[in-house]
């Protein structure tokens, strides 16, 4: 090969194969003659098709490296790299945690790092020393010794693993806190979008960047009043001078605080959540207020017809992919998020993105505290936000 021609000022080009097998053929004649005989059963079509296999590998090898340069489309720790350069970070793993109630012998010490199993099999480990109290019970938070979300329903934490002197039973009373698995590159990608202004203040998309770079925000929504006076502003009442923050996920402790660094000095608040916020600098306390929004379960009802799969696996396939969507874990969508409308064509689009084989008839959508179905899109407020799971999903095979 002369020359490498397959990057120019328009960026990388990926040829046809068909095209990288005629250029290698006629590199052959013009060395062996034009009459050389190319057929694949040749000893030179052989020799040929292992130097195309050759030059398609680099080819590719060479697209999938600048693609990294390309934040849209980067991966890995090329993503990771060009996301820092704006102050943002991949969201790590995380542990589920609950917390045990601990029974046994009074006074008993239970050492940090003790371990229980839950009925499912997966293990927790108390994160500090707890001494069993006088009444003969105590509070612990567990931690799965796994990362990711491993689920720990009411009274399954009950096995304890580890043999400790006066602790003698284990369970829990309340539903654990999931955990969370390494950010995935798709969600990366759409954070790092959201994030660009991470390094700036008083802007939209810098107050925006700030509270999205909040661990566990997943969506929000921003409004602000510039006039002097209140004002009713997507149905939203905001005092003169204001901004409205609606924000899915998050603490409540750091979406204040992360507000109040964002946003301009002597801006007001609004929202139906308030947190008091001490100043780092002035060592002056701020009412910080912002809102959490309405959760809108949505019903879903979908015709489908597919010869590629069983019943059941049709029902299970379509609910997936449309908890998938709405959790964004699809590419290229955010999903159901704070003050975004319900589209049936998106959602059935989700499924056909994953299954092209189940064709969707219908997809109806209602508000569950309607019980309207309709095939239109469901309006959805700024201090709303649509959920849907499983179980609100009938899928009719027709």
């Amino acid at each position: 090969m002369a020359e490498y021609k397959y990057i120019n000022s328009t960026g990388v080009i990926m040829p046809d194969t068909d095209n990288v097998i005629d250029e290698v053929r006629d590199e052959y004649r013009a060395v062996f003659g034009d009459d050389l005989i190319t057929d694949d059963w040749t000893p030179q079509g052989v020799l040929i098709n292992a130097e195309v296999k050759a030059r398609t590998t680099v080819i590719e090898n060479n697209a999938a490296l600048a693609n990294q340069i390309n934040p849209n489309l980067a991966g890995g720790i090329f993503l990771d790299a060009i996301w820092m350069l704006t102050g943002g970070q991949r969201r790590g793993a995380t542990r589920s945690q609950v917390v045990g109630i601990c029974r046994g012998v009074a006074a008993a010490i239970i050492p940090a790092g003790s371990r229980a199993r839950t009925k499912n099999g997966d293990e927790f480990a108390t994160v500090e020393q707890v001494v069993i109290g006088e009444l003969g019970t105590v509070s612990a938070i567990f931690q799965s010794t796994s990362v990711g979300p491993v689920p720990v329903p009411i009274d399954s934490l009950t096995q304890i693993i580890d043999a400790v002197l006066g602790w003698e039973t284990v369970t829990n009373e309340t539903v654990g806190s999931l955990g969370q698995n390494v950010q995935s590159d798709v969600s990366a990608r759409s954070m790092r979008r959201k994030t660009l202004a991470l390094q700036g203040v008083s802007t939209t998309e810098a107050i925006t960047s700030a509270i999205y770079d909040v661990p566990g925000v997943k969506s929000l929504s921003f409004r602000e009043n510039i006039a002097g006076e209140e004002r009713v502003i997507d149905g939203v009442t905001m005092a003169p001078h204001s901004v409205y923050v609606c924000v899915d996920g998050g603490t409540d402790e750091n979406i204040a605080q992360a507000l109040l660094a964002s946003k301009s000095a002597g801006c007001g608040y609004n929202g139906n959540t308030t947190v008091t916020v001490v100043d780092a600098v002035s060592g002056q306390p701020y009412d910080v207020k912002f809102s959490r929004p309405e959760e809108i379960t949505i019903l879903m009802r979908v015709y489908v017809s597919s010869r590629a799969m069983s019943t059941v696996q049709i029902q299970d396939a379509v609910r997936l992919a449309i908890v998938d969507y709405a959790r964004g874990e699809q590419d290229g969508e955010d999903g159901f998020t704070v003050g975004t409308d319900v589209s049936p064509f998106e959602a059935a689009s989700a499924v056909n993105r994953n299954y092209p084989d189940i064709f969707i008839k219908k997809l109806e959508i209602a508000d569950i505290s309607k019980m309207t179905f309709s095939v239109d899109t469901l309006p959805i407020e700024i201090w709303q936000k649509a959920v849907v799971a499983e179980s609100t999903i009938q899928v009719n095979i027709v």
